[in-house]
């Protein structure tokens, strides 16, 4: 016989062990993979702007805003079941099943991961149930009738913990409406490694209007209720645009008025906080140090943040609402933070050919790059470059893609890609300049990743190592 006691204590055990996800599970809403801010230190998301230059038209952009106009906080919670505010995002494991999606787009979307199986890690729960995606509606919501509750952007973010890649999607919906056996469509999607600086080819769309990831310019209520500072930018939204600057790559707005995508504001370091809730603090603090990036054509000053049931709106909105367009700056157009050199002492060599994937198999000649593949070349012990090189000095070409996408080299044997080299498109031989760190071991590897879904031929030609 159960005593009172033991009873008790059975219920809070079967109560706490229900709420606990199970182990290999999706989350709603879980931990994101480390080390946090996403993306290396390096991203554009987790620049410091605070010394950037200010743009020559800040004040004619600013005055194209509207001085006077007061931003808002573009999340919060439950918004009357199903519907939310802000976007909600999903971590799984690398197990989770990959689900094949048709996309509108589908010349600008990546069908899956580099290296991986094509498809996206979409729990199927997300078909039926509500939560999963943005605005809070069921994937097989009906959105085709003009004012269905669930029409919107419908963004879907998802983390794969394990294998390290963010997928998201946008206008996400499972078809046929209203059967549990649909299947995915969406009208864009785009793959990031979260330990590559890599962006999207020039001219090419992500989940984002403006090319870009968008669960990194999430404001998050862990790092705004949490110890130490928000260390990025955040996503924000303007009612038009004009082109795309860096760090952007899509088009979606040519009103001449308008900054372009890609543009960053920052607010002004004389703006006086101390009058704020703590929380409403820490985020203005993050918009004079990281800024607000400019990634879609919207509401003006809309600042995007995550689905989360503890946001108090009835404090964030009146803290928001206070600061406006006039105490923010825009930053000089495409600014990118400066490079500190690899190493200090460059040799300059003639021009040599060190890699070309065009001739006989060999350790810097074929095969091709596959789609999405890698390869690692030693770039030491030959053309003059020695074993003693930290970095090279090289003009890259790629030759005949077969796909659209980029090219990155780095450091042979890290297994992270630092930065794009060169992005391009199908069947267009183009080449840049690049320094390529090289492995420390004495080797001088350095490895190329082939961001695209075909072969390419890459010639590396050298001309000055650094030590």
């Amino acid at each position: 016989m159960r005593t009172g006691l033991h009873a008790a204590i059975l219920t809070a055990f079967a109560a706490a062990f229900a709420a606990a996800p199970l182990a290999g599970q999706p989350v709603q809403g879980g931990p994101l993979p480390g080390p946090l801010p996403l993306f290396p230190a390096d991203n554009w998301w987790n620049a410091d702007v605070s010394a950037a230059p200010v743009d020559a038209n800040s004040a004619a952009f600013i005055a194209w805003i509207g001085s006077a106009k007061g931003m808002h906080p573009d999340f919060g919670g439950d918004a009357g079941a199903p519907a939310i505010y802000g976007m909600p995002y999903v971590v799984v494991p690398g197990t989770q099943p990959l689900e094949p999606v048709a996309f509108d787009y589908a010349s600008e979307s990546d069908t899956g991961a580099p290296g991986r199986p094509p498809g996206y890690p979409i729990p199927v729960e997300a078909k039926t149930q509500t939560h999963w995606i943005e605005g809070g509606y069921q994937g097989n919501c009906d959105s085709a009738p003009v004012g269905s509750p669930c029409r919107g952007d419908k963004h879907l973010l998802i983390v794969d913990e394990d294998n390290r890649f963010l997928f998201e999607t946008w206008n996400t919906r499972c078809l046929p409406a209203n059967v549990p056996s649909c299947t995915w469509t969406a009208g864009s999607g785009a793959v990031f490694a979260l330990d590559s600086n890599a962006r999207r080819p020039e001219g090419w769309t992500s989940a984002d209007a403006a090319g870009l990831a968008i669960l990194p310019g999430l404001v998050r209520y862990d790092e705004a209720t949490g110890a130490g500072p928000i260390r990025h930018a955040f996503r924000v939204t303007l009612r038009d645009s004009n082109g795309y600057v860096y760090p952007a790559s899509h088009v979606a707005g040519s009103n001449a008025n308008a900054p372009p995508l890609g543009t960053r504001l920052r607010l002004k370091a004389s703006k006086d906080l101390s009058t704020f809730p703590a929380e409403a603090q820490k985020m203005f603090q993050a918009m004079k140090t990281y800024g607000l990036v400019v990634a879609d054509n919207g509401t003006d000053l809309y600042v995007q943040g995550t689905y989360d049931t503890r946001w108090n709106n009835g404090v964030l909105n009146p803290a928001f609402s206070a600061i406006h367009a006039s105490d923010f700056d825009v930053l000089q157009l495409g600014w990118r933070p400066p490079v500190a050199p690899i190493a200090t002492n460059l040799h300059v060599l003639p021009p040599c050919r060190l890699v070309d994937t065009r001739l006989s198999q060999g350790p810097r000649g074929g095969p091709s790059l596959p789609a999405n593949g890698t390869r690692t070349f030693p770039l030491a012990g030959t053309c003059g470059v020695p074993s003693t090189a930290v970095a090279v000095s090289l003009n890259l070409t790629v030759v005949s893609p077969q796909a659209a996408g980029s090219v990155s080299l780095y450091e042979g044997g890290t297994g992270a890609t630092n930065a794009t080299s060169i992005s391009f498109r199908a069947g267009r031989t183009q080449a840049n300049n690049a320094h390529v760190a090289l492995s420390s071991d004495g080797t001088g590897l350095a490895t190329a990743r082939n961001g695209s879904n075909g072969s390419l031929d890459l010639v590396l030609d050298v001309n000055g190592y650094y030590e």
